[in-house]
């Protein structure tokens, strides 16, 4: 152990030695008080010498808004002049009561911001009296004005013509003393300006000098009180540097009373006992290599189950998605060879199922339960994946959850089979539905058809009636066809196309329709291109379809149209 006596070499003898030697016994706590304590006193200096500087530059400040504050004021006053005038030539030209608005509106306020401005200048004299001048000559206007408003509506305007046309309300005299007022105004403000720039100079001026000064004494008392407290710190990290090969240096013990003393004394007892647990470290870290061998070992073979397992295994921190496994990548529709964010994952998912599974998930793992979903990825190229997703809490030995371990199941195909399952069982359904609509329409539809072939047997070539049971006949046949189509729509539907006139059907579905169109008086217009090729489709699905076409432009057509 050495003991070293520390006092910087570069200290001159006498007073500053035994000054240094106070500051090096003294206690860290009043160190860093007394450390805390110059600046306050440099700063005590400095307020004292810079006070009545920042006073007279307040002082110069606050003159300067209350100029501002006039002009703003005066401004004002001038707007509510000008509207007064305005509004008078107005309504005596028009004789329009909306012209009285402003008028009313300035005359309401004008003398109040007149009064409001003389206050403010009353401590300058030249304006306060330029105030006062301007003040009288509105008053006057105004008397004037007023008088001449209420001839106009007693149905005297000629005199207010004869005053308008003279130019004897253009307030010429008004605007001659504003102009005053600003000058005057303009001056006190240059002189103010002039004011605040010399005294800020001579601010900055007391501000550099006293700062500078306090600023030195409290530079060279803090360098005194830092290299008692970084020498001897600086000779325990040479006395460290100075080791070679790794090895722990013996470091001295300093001749001081204070907390550096008694902390190079600990050093110095606790290099000893490092010394001493090295060589166990370097046992220890032999050991820890082996471990991490078979650690990593295991690591690579986890992964490699992680990485081919047939569902998606991810873990997440919070909300975070910290892991993804390759197979939640291709559910997700990524590339899981290109890695990339685990967060593009979560982006893959569905945007109509995004929202309600973030938001579940983050009150899942507020309240620290399980959860579990189902929910769809959808791919770049619109492939949907719909999967099932399991999220459950995993626990350190406190209880407290570290992460999210996740599982994603692909259900698209179980998803698919149950819809086919369903169709089939609905197709079920309709056709026992079906059989029973057949059997009931059947029954009055073959009475209808018996009696309309009986009718148009009995009914001559001549008869008037054998065209509309030809009509009825025709439909109770097609309507038995509908009702066929009804049965057989749970089995795969076959068509029958011919080839058929588009215009002869045409004229069939509004025949029909002849009924619904007289009750709206609607009166169907057709045009036919002469040239138009037959047609070849199932006939009685396209009748359906221009029935129903023709139907719906009568429901929605008004009447007589």
């Amino acid at each position: 152990m050495v003991v070293t006596r520390f006092i910087p070499e570069d200290i001159p003898e006498g007073v500053m030695q035994h000054v240094l030697r106070f500051l090096i016994d003294l206690p860290i706590e009043r160190k860093l008080l007394l450390t805390s304590v110059v600046p306050m006193l440099a700063v005590v200096l400095l307020s004292a010498v810079t006070y009545r500087s920042v006073q007279t530059f307040s002082d110069d400040e606050e003159q300067l808004s209350n100029i501002y504050l006039v002009q703003r004021k005066a401004g004002e006053y001038m707007r509510l002049a000008l509207d007064l005038q305005a509004g008078f030539r107005g309504y005596v030209l028009t004789r329009q009561e909306s012209f009285l608005i402003p008028y009313l509106q300035a005359e309401s306020h004008i003398l109040a911001v007149g009064d409001a401005l003389e206050l403010m200048v009353r401590g300058r004299e030249a304006q306060h009296q330029a105030v006062l001048h301007v003040q009288q000559l509105i008053k006057r206007h105004i008397a004037e004005k007023d008088r001449l408003i209420q001839a106009i509506k007693d149905g005297h305007h000629e005199e207010a013509l004869q005053y308008v046309e003279q130019g004897r309300g253009r307030m010429l005299k008004i605007r001659e003393e504003m102009d005053h007022f600003d000058r005057l105004e303009q001056e006190t403000l240059n002189e103010a300006f002039a004011n605040i720039s010399r005294d800020r100079s001579l601010m900055i001026s007391v501000i550099l000098g006293g700062g500078t000064f306090a600023l030195a004494l409290m530079v060279f008392t803090l360098h005194l009180i830092a290299r008692s407290i970084t020498g001897p710190l600086v000779n325990l990290a040479k006395a460290v540097g100075s080791a070679t090969g790794g090895a722990v240096p013996d470091l001295p013990v300093l001749e001081r009373t204070d907390e550096i003393g008694a902390l190079a004394s600990v050093l110095s007892a606790m290099s000893t006992q490092v010394r001493d647990h090295v060589e166990w470290v370097e046992q220890s870290e032999a050991e820890l290599r082996t471990l991490n061998r078979g650690l990593a070992a295991s690591e690579s073979k986890y992964r490699s189950i992680v990485d081919h397992a047939p569902f998606g295994i991810f873990a997440t921190e919070g909300m975070a998605l910290v892991f993804s496994n390759r197979y939640n990548h291709v559910l997700a529709g990524l590339n899981p060879d290109e890695g990339g964010d685990p967060e593009a994952v979560r982006q893959s998912i569905h945007p109509e199922d995004r929202a309600r599974v973030l938001s579940e998930y983050a009150r899942a793992v507020q309240q620290d339960r399980p959860y579990e979903t189902v929910f769809r990825f959808l791919h770049k190229d619109g492939t949907v994946k719909k999967v099932l997703s399991r999220r459950i809490p995993i626990k350190d030995d406190d209880g407290r959850t570290i992460m999210y371990q996740g599982f994603n199941i692909d259900i698209t195909a179980l998803d698919q089979m149950q819809a086919r399952l369903s169709r089939a069982e609905h197709l079920a359904t309709l056709g026992q539905v079906a059989a029973g609509i057949a059997h009931e329409i059947r029954n009055p539809l073959v009475g209808i058809g018996a009696t309309a072939s009986l009718l148009l047997e009995e009914a001559n070539s001549s008869d008037p009636r054998r065209p509309d049971l030809e009509t009825i006949l025709k439909e109770t046949k097609r309507l038995d066809r509908i009702v066929n189509q009804i049965v057989d729509y749970a089995r795969p539907r076959v068509l029958a196309p011919i080839l058929f006139a588009m215009e002869d059907l045409l004229r069939e579905a509004v025949a029909l329709l002849e009924g619904s169109l007289r009750s709206k008086q609607v009166t169907v217009e057709q045009r036919i291109h002469p040239h138009l090729s037959p047609i070849h489709a199932d006939r009685d699905q396209i009748k359906q379809v221009l029935l129903n076409v023709i139907q719906n432009a009568i429901e929605a057509t008004r009447e007589g149209g």
